[in-house]
């Protein structure tokens, strides 16, 4: 008992400590909307003669947050760099009920888009570009997925920051996918294509609706975070022949497992609102070919366009306008160094859409990794904060990179 106290008193003396604010605009395009106290956070005590890397998460990500940027700093970044995490607008409850996002318990998801869109989040990013690091030299970026997708949002309304670094790993975008024609959901053409058996199972399981279709796709999706790898496709096989076989006991275990009745009560709950909206972000510049392709099982696309449905549904019905905030002419003129990180088994981020990217930029190096989204061969092998510390720490040296060949994906 005596060392919990312990562990939250010196939680909240560093969160008095190292937490700040800065007042933002809610509403960007109108300031005159009012202001919010938005929130950031120091690692460790500024030290001005270290270059300092912003950590950016966006409004589905949790691990930025108050309290925890000492432990992101020492997990992923070590001592030699001064880490600053940017508390999203997204997990601010006092901004929303400020601008009354909920009002008589019903949502008004007009104003949950306006407020928790991406351009705001790049503009509170911005903000602190320019505000509270506007004597820093050494400027960097570090984003994951979601993350990195916002910080090239960023550089597209903002391609002349004085961002010097850029770290992107897995960048999630739908924008380039949409171009390419590229489907990222990787359940089809990895394993049901060639699988035929399997094949034949889940469409009966589909047809028969004995388990509620949107159950099954969360099933699937939330497996590409709770197995390796190298164990996906044996775990997808027992899943459909558990799920032909009405499995129930088998189907609530895995529920259970995969947090399934968790992630459906946060997404139910206030803070769920900016994941929705989020969510419409990624799959809005998707739905269009995914409705002309034939209509095969993505788990992923299906659970993404479930999230997102709110906001799809006001867009279907009133025309409501969803606005893409990434523009690859503006988003190729950023000069800063960029390091793109794939993983080419990745479930979310497709591997080709980071070598378009790559080629969009004129100071940018790809490694695409013989891993998955969350890169857990390089992390099992305590490998990606190296990598993250050597790109950030190295200057100039073109030869580093080649101390991760071994993880490269090289293709046959």
């Amino acid at each position: 008992m005596k060392t919990l106290i312990f562990k939250l008193l010196f939680l909240l003396s560093y969160i008095q400590l190292f937490s700040q604010t800065i007042e933002a605009p809610i509403d960007y395009r109108n300031p005159q909307r009012g202001l919010f106290k938005l929130e950031y956070e120091f690692g460790e005590t500024y030290n001005p003669k270290l270059p300092t890397v912003i950590v950016v998460s966006d409004a589905q990500q949790f691990y930025v947050r108050k309290g925890r940027i000492k432990k992101i700093q020492y997990e992923l970044f070590g001592k030699n760099i001064n880490v600053l995490g940017l508390i999203t607008r997204g997990s601010n409850q006092d901004l929303m009920h400020q601008y009354e996002v909920i009002k008589k318990g019903v949502i008004d998801w007009r104003k949950a888009y306006l407020i928790f869109q991406s351009y705001q989040f790049a503009n509170d990013l911005n903000l602190l570009i320019t505000e509270i690091l506007k004597d820093q030299e050494d400027i960097y970026l570090y984003g994951q997925s979601g993350g990195a997708f916002l910080i090239t949002e960023y550089l597209s309304i903002f391609p002349n920051s004085r961002v010097k670094k850029v770290f992107l790993g897995s960048s999630a975008n739908p924008v380039i996918e949409n171009k390419l024609g590229i489907i990222h959901d990787n359940f089809q053409r990895d394993y049901i294509s060639m699988n035929k058996l399997d094949k034949t199972k889940l469409e009966n399981v589909l047809a028969e609706s004995f388990f509620d279709r949107k159950l099954v796709a969360t099933l699937f999706q939330r497996q590409n975070f709770f197995v390796k790898l190298s164990e996906l496709n044996n775990k997808r096989s027992e899943l459909i022949t558990h799920l032909n076989a009405r499995d129930t006991t088998f189907v609530n275990k895995l529920k259970m497992e995969y947090q399934i009745d968790a992630i459906k009560g946060l997404l139910n709950s206030e803070a769920g609102i900016p994941i929705r909206v989020r969510l419409t972000e990624f799959i809005y510049p998707l739905l269009e070919d995914w409705k002309n392709i034939e209509r095969n099982f993505y788990p992923d696309l299906e659970n993404s366009y479930n999230i997102a449905y709110p906001i799809i549904e006001l867009n279907n019905k009133y025309a409501f306008p969803i606005f893409q905030s990434f523009n690859k002419e503006s988003f190729s003129k950023y000069k800063g160094e960029v390091f793109i990180l794939s993983g080419r088994y990745d479930h979310i981020a497709d591997y080709r859409s980071s070598i378009y990217m790559d080629a969009l930029l004129e100071n940018s190096t790809l490694f695409i990794a013989n891993d998955d989204h969350t890169f857990k061969l390089l992390k099992s092998e305590n490998k990606y904060a190296e990598l993250i510390q050597d790109f950030f720490e190295t200057n100039g040296l073109k030869d580093w990179k080649s101390r991760y060949e071994s993880y490269q994906w090289k293709e046959k």
